[in-house]
């Protein structure tokens, strides 16, 4: 039967089909199709768009990829082509090993497929000092993965973590989109405001010595952020700044959540601009989700700042300061594909590390600026991830979180599409690896897999965040969560069946535009039903470029003041008889640091993420799993016995 790969727009308006047999011409005018109807700007606009391979290939994102790194599986007949295609899909193996099985290319099956780099461009360049012909950048491929092959695939997709059939004279080729390499500083826009960045510059020749300093604001996302970019910033040759020590680098990596997050960033950077009015030669750096909301309007209201970057570009900041350092202050706020890192994050701890997963956020929630900030979800490929953890765990690290603004979507954007129940497993069963924990999980999409997942992988952790946001369901559609009352109830019924010890902690939102008290009340009766372990509140404040934002029935801040206070004291109860039950059990800890206000305490966190203070030596014990009585229980913390 003849086999057509087809993957359908997200948009559901439009669709492209690569046949074997159609010709490049068809393709590429079938591919102009999908992307002639111009697009709002994304993601520093709302769209309703959310396929990241359309919207990077209308902007500034594809207009300067450079290069693409590729595995692939060469494959005699269709049929042996979609027979494995199908293994992919379904997860029973990896790429790497189905290259290894059947691949018959000679010259990249040893190698688990890989092709390396491929540069998008096919253009002929004359080789240096030489009075050759110029010669394709690709021409090293042609053999085993000829320039027919490569021009169809680039007609399909770029996006990492892909994989897709294009044919070729010498058979049928399965792709896989490793990596992307773009010119992020021909994406980012540039003025000239000074000669030249004196001491950054001559910094970045490694010919003086700088300092830097690393602010975060926000979620565990941004925490992730900082970490790669405090990597890009050691790897230039900067070092972090001594406490009361001026840095020559500042950079602030901010959170658009709560309110007045604009008015805090201004604030926080005053000193540093006013040591720059006074001559100082300091470098401002605005990072981030504040960044990619306001843009060029950051330079405008504190002309002071040197770089303004989104979220995405937190990998590729030693190539935007270099900009900076040339005389230019640089804003890059454009879409592009997530590339990987080529540095290696400085991680605030030794023990338990964060690995990202998926970028973005698909949902359109009526209350948040998520996926205005971050943009569209683009999952990262399993080899990449498996290969991160895999590191972490060669240097010691324990314990690792995957992250996700919307963790249950991981792999829904691929081609072909992926569970994240499957990369639990996957990633679960690295060796040496001891504890897996995630965050976040969306009600809508989070399916029964992972609950099962989780009790089947002994190094997951019995510890679920799934916020609910209200247990009103009139409230839960106004903002546009997707799910019920009952959808959220059921989710929890199956955790409590399945993993009696689990904890749940959640996230709510009180004072959204039209909650009644009855509304709220709806809330207090879900956590009492439920009992939360902990639940993290938050009083509903209008953020820029949100439907909720422009809402009639805007919630007086009084009342809202009220309501918060209320749930807040619900919620304490709640967590400290939860914690209370604990008490006289013993439990595995996982010792990471010493307690800062008790020097003779070490703080560790049990397998349901609850933190305990134990009297233990840090310099023994840090990384090690020990058995702790449970002695008395607080607030939101366990005070535990070392035994055994």
């Amino acid at each position: 039967m003849k086999f057509i790969i087809q993957f359908l727009w997200v948009t559901g308006v439009s669709s492209f089909c690569l046949n074997p047999r159609s010709t490049n011409r068809q393709q590429h005018t079938q591919l102009q199709a999908t992307i002639s109807t111009p697009l709002p700007k994304y993601p520093t606009a709302r769209g309703d768009d959310v396929d990241a391979r359309r919207i990077i290939a209308t902007g500034a994102g594809r207009l300067h990829l450079t290069a693409v790194r590729l595995h692939h599986i060469l494959l005699a007949t269709e049929e042996m082509a979609a027979a494995s295609l199908h293994e992919l899909r379904s997860g029973s193996v990896s790429f790497a090993e189905l290259a290894e099985q059947v691949s018959a290319c000679a010259v990249t099956r040893s190698k688990q497929g890989e092709l390396g780099w491929v540069s998008v461009t096919e253009e002929p360049s004359t080789p240096n000092n030489t009075d050759d012909p110029p010669v394709s950048p690709n021409a090293h491929l042609d053999e085993f993965f000829p320039k027919e092959a490569r021009e169809k695939l680039l007609l399909i997709t770029t996006k990492p973590g892909d994989v897709v059939m294009v044919p070729s004279h010498l058979g049928y080729h399965l792709v896989q989109v490793v990596d992307v390499m773009a010119n992020v500083r021909k994406m980012a826009s540039q003025r000239k405001r000074r000669t030249n960045g004196s001491n950054l510059l001559e910094a970045l020749r490694r010919d003086t010595d700088l300092t830097y300093k690393m602010e975060t604001m926000g979620c565990q996302m941004n925490t992730a952020d900082s970490e790669r970019m405090e990597g890009q910033l050691q790897d230039l040759g900067l070092r972090p700044s001594e406490e009361g020590q001026n840095p020559d680098v500042i950079v602030l990596n901010t959170c658009s959540i709560r309110d007045h997050a604009e008015q805090k960033v201004y604030s926080y950077l005053g000193p540093h601009a006013k040591r720059k009015r006074n001559g100082e030669d300091v470098t401002i750096v605005v990072a981030g989700c504040v960044a990619q909301q306001e843009g060029e309007a950051l330079l405008r209201k504190a002309p002071e700042i040197d770089l303004v970057m989104g979220p995405q570009y937190a990998n590729r900041i030693g190539d935007l300061l270099e900009d900076v350092a040339n005389g230019n202050q640089v804003v890059a706020t454009e879409a592009t594909h997530i590339m990987e890192d080529s540095t290696k994050p400085r991680r605030q701890s030794s023990v338990a590390a964060w690995v990202n997963v998926i970028y973005g956020c698909n949902e359109r929630c009526a209350f948040c600026i998520v996926p205005t900030t971050r943009g569209v979800e683009q999952s990262r490929p399993v080899e990449s991830i498996v290969a991160e953890v895999e590191e972490l765990v060669a240097q010691g690290f324990k314990e690792v979180t995957l992250l996700g603004q919307n963790i249950d979507a991981y792999g829904r954007d691929m081609i072909p599409k992926r569970k994240f129940s499957d990369l639990i497993r996957i990633v679960g069963g690295i060796p040496g690896l001891e504890r897996l924990r995630f965050v976040t999980s969306h009600p809508r999409y989070m399916s029964l897999g992972v609950v099962d997942a989780v009790a089947e992988t002994p190094t997951a952790c019995e510890s679920f965040h799934i916020p609910f946001q209200s247990g009103s369901n009139r409230i839960l559609a106004a903002m546009g969560r997707g799910h019920t009352r009952e959808k959220y109830l059921y989710i929890v019924e199956r955790i409590r069946s399945v993993i009696p010890d689990a904890s749940i902690t959640a996230d709510v939102i009180v004072g959204f535009p039209g909650e009644t008290e009855e509304d709220f009340q709806d809330s207090l009766a879900l956590m009492e039903e439920v009992r939360f372990d902990n639940v993290h509140t938050a009083a509903y404040s209008p953020r820029p470029n949100t439907p909720a934002a422009t809402m009639e029935d805007q919630v007086p801040d009084h009342v809202k003041k009220d309501r918060l206070s209320r749930i807040n004291d619900v919620n304490k109860r709640i967590a400290v008889e939860r914690r209370a039950a604990l008490v006289g059990k013993t439990l595995e800890i996982l010792v990471e640091e010493r307690n800062i206000r008790n020097p003779i305490q070490v703080l560790g966190r049990t397998r349901q993420g609850f933190t305990c203070y134990m009297t233990g030596d840090i310099d023994e014990l840090r990384g090690k799993t020990v058995q702790a009585e449970i002695t008395s229980a607080k607030n939101f913390h366990l005070v535990g016995r070392i035994v055994g």
